[in-house]
């Protein structure tokens, strides 16, 4: 994972989820790639920073939060019409579909409507 102070650590992730918290997967190229100086935010980087939530905190706990009017680089998902990207390539890593609603949409309004 990248090592940017700003990201959560490890021991923080299972914290987060057991309080029924989500964090959404941020698209900066600093939050994602192993070098933090890097500047191309990829799929690939995403997918893994994906699995890793799920892997410490579980499905319940991750949703995307891309922060397309904050960052910079060179993007290979620019806006929200491409998303689909990230969707597929967990498709192609074994994810199901409603595990893949959750981290698309369904944790996050969860939180909502517990939160409201």
């Amino acid at each position: 994972m990248s090592n940017h102070q700003r990201n959560l650590t490890d021991e923080m992730i299972p914290l987060m989820a057991n309080a029924g918290g989500v964090a959404g997967i941020n698209f900066a190229p600093a939050f994602l790639a192993e070098d933090i100086t890097s500047k191309d935010s990829l799929v690939s980087d995403m997918v893994r920073h994906i699995k890793h939530f799920v892997k410490v905190g579980g499905i319940e706990c991750v949703g995307m939060g891309s922060d397309f009017d904050g960052i910079g680089g060179n993007l290979e998902v620019k806006d929200a019409s491409m998303m689909q990207m990230i969707f597929e390539a967990l498709r192609k890593e074994g994810f199901s579909e409603d595990q893949i609603e959750k981290i698309a949409y369904t944790n996050v309004l969860r939180v909502i409507k517990e939160t409201l």
